[in-house]
Formats: C-alpha cells, structure tokens, sequence
C-alpha cells in the first residue's frame, strides 16, 4: 500500500500534482487551522481516496517532526511512504527532512517547472500528468463556470471578425462609430440606425451591420451574431483566438469565461476573454481594441491569483501601444504585453504572438 503524507499550505496545485503523479492509496494531510479548509477541496476532488487529517501548528519544528513520526510509526513497515515537502511552511519542511534523514523514507519537492525533485537522492524528472482547466478551477474551491470554444462560432463569425480586423485598420470609421454608440447605449438594441457625423450612418439588425458615407454603402457586415461582434470588439476576441489556438502547447482554448464569484473582491464579473491550458499552466488573455484602463489591469492580477495558482500567466493582447503608464503597472504585476500597432503603424504582426506564449510557458517566476 502506497501512503503520501503532505503539507497543506496557501497553494493547492502542488498537493494535487503530488496526489495525481505517484497516486498514492492513502493520503496524510497535516494542515494548521488556517488552511485546513483547503482539505474540503481535495477530498471532492479524489472523492474514492482514503485520508487522514491532522492539525498542527505550522511554525513548531518539534511539534510537527513528532507528527509525522507518529503518522509513519502507525503505517505497516512493508508499506511505501513518500512525504510532500512542497506545501506548507519552511518549518514544515525543515520538519520533513529532518524525519526522512531519520526514518530514511522518501519525499519530492514539485518546482514550478513541472518537474520534481526525489529526496533524499536530489535527482531531478519531468512531472507526466496534466491537468485540464476544469481542474485548475476546482483548485480554487469553485465547480463551475461558463465558457466557449472555437467549434461554438460559425465560419461566417470568423469571416466577419477578419473583415472588422481589416476595416478598423484602413481607416477610423470603426472606431468613431462604437465609441457614438457606446456613449448613447448601455445595451445595444437588436437593431436600430443611427446617424454619426456629418453624412455618416450605421443600421444594423440580426445578421448585419451597414456603413454608409455620403448615402453610399462602404462596408457590410453578416453573420448571425454581427451585433456582439462588431460593437462589443468581440471581433478582436476571436481573431485572437484563431491566432493563440495554432500555438502548439495549448492543450485547451476557451473563450468569453465567466468565473465564479468570489466575496473577497470588488469585481462585478469575474471574466477573462480567453484562457489558454498547457495542460500545467493556464494562461490567461486579455483582449483590448481599444483604450485600457489601469481597473483592466488590476482585474487581470485578481483573476490570475484566484484561478491560476502561483505558475499562472497573464498576457495583454492589445491592438494598439498602451499608454506608459499601463505598460509599467503591466511590469510591475508581471503582466505580458503584446501590441499591434504602435506609433500609426504595424509593429508586431499577430502571427509573432506564439513566440510571447514560448516564452510565458518557459517563465517559472512571478
């Protein structure tokens, strides 16, 4: 029989890759009053696996040594014993070395390369099991959320988003327009004309928006969800999402994701445009057309913390250079940013963003 005994602290991933990697029959968590809560989450995630549970006070060298020696002096000698040292506090794992340098037993320590280190031979190996975005979120205590992928769009939403791409980029009609429409709607009506300036006007209705200048039609767009795309820039969203899904790490790509609420926070949505799995790391994307305020920003720190864990990503997918201003906030909150456009010209071709996503997946630090 195989037992883990492992030490649960601020961040559960590292515990559940121990659990799923060398799938032990038995687990021992050893958690202090503060993060005991996060036993709950484990034990609905490996619903069929025995456990036991122990509390300890996180900071008393002596006091936690003794409890895992008692934990091992109940375990059958012939029995496999592995320790996670990776969860916890520092003194819990000075604790954990002290007891397989005594008891000679075996640990590992997972590093945010997804690879793991065995004690007490110190050799170093790739972590094999990989996680689905499903289980990322059910780390951080919630069970649901909605989202889309690629297959849910019609080809004739891709068609029309490359057509609003290239419209917005031959001239500022497109942007003149939602910014009219944004200020006189909260909600777009399912169809309405509006005159914008001087001679230029829109219509729109199910399946299609026209412009006119000078009483002549200069661009039209169809498909069944033309509305979304064009006024909300959800356009921008999708021809993103056509360019990120040819990365080839990306075992999952899900579009306009609402995530659970959470009560510490301020934030009315809880949402990301698209969220990439590496299958050990989620990366998570933030689409912007337009203006970027500093509260999009910090949204993206929020989200990133409460849903990714401490090897998750972010990245700014921007169409124009942001202000200086957000590019340091960005810095500062270990935000990547990736533009199009800079200085009225095209500086970084969408096609180059795969390179940006090479370099997060290898990035280990926040």
């Amino acid at each position: 029989m195989k037992h883990q005994i492992t030490f649960l602290g601020g961040q559960l991933l590292p515990i559940y890759i121990g659990i799923t990697e060398f799938t032990p029959d038995k687990v021992h968590f050893i958690a202090s009053e503060e993060s005991k809560k996060g036993i709950i989450v484990l034990k609905d995630l490996f619903k069929t696996m025995k456990h036991s549970e122990f509390i300890c006070e996180p900071f008393d060298f002596y006091s936690i040594k003794k409890k895992i020696e008692n934990i091992i002096d109940r375990i059958d000698s012939n029995n496999d014993i592995l320790i996670n040292l990776t969860g916890g506090t520092k003194i819990m794992l000075l604790a954990a070395q002290s007891v397989i340098s005594d008891r000679e037993v075996k640990g590992f320590y997972i590093n945010q390369d997804y690879s793991f280190i065995e004690i007490p031979s110190y050799s170093k190996k790739k972590i094999s099991s990989q996680l689905s975005i499903k289980d990322f979120i059910s780390l951080s205590g919630h069970k649901s959320y909605t989202s889309k992928i690629l297959d849910d769009f019609a080809r004739s939403d891709f068609k029309v988003s490359n057509e609003i791409d290239s419209f917005a980029a031959s001239n500022n009609l497109y942007y003149k327009i939602t910014d009219y429409i944004r200020r006189k709607y909260k909600s777009i009506p399912v169809t309405g004309f509006e005159t914008i300036y001087n001679d230029v006007s829109i219509k729109w209705n199910i399946g299609l928006v026209e412009i006119q200048n000078n009483k002549k039609i200069v661009a039209t767009f169809k498909s069944d969800n033309v509305v979304e795309l064009f006024f909300n820039a959800a356009w921008w969203e999708l021809v993103v999402a056509s360019e990120v899904s040819k990365w080839t790490k990306a075992k999952e790509v899900m579009l306009q994701c609402v995530l659970p609420f959470k009560s510490d926070n301020k934030i009315l949505k809880n949402e990301i445009d698209i969220l990439l799995n590496t299958g050990n790391k989620l990366i998570f994307v933030e689409c912007k057309s337009g203006h970027i305020k500093q509260e999009d920003v910090n949204k993206m720190k929020v989200i990133k913390q409460t849903y990714g864990g401490i090897i998750s990503k972010s990245l700014l997918i921007s169409r124009f250079m942001p202000s200086q201003s957000i590019l340091e906030k960005c810095k500062e909150l270990d935000i990547e940013v990736f533009y199009v456009y800079g200085l009225q010209r095209m500086i970084n071709p969408l096609e180059n963003i795969n390179k940006i996503l090479d370099k997060l997946e290898k990035r280990t630090s926040i």
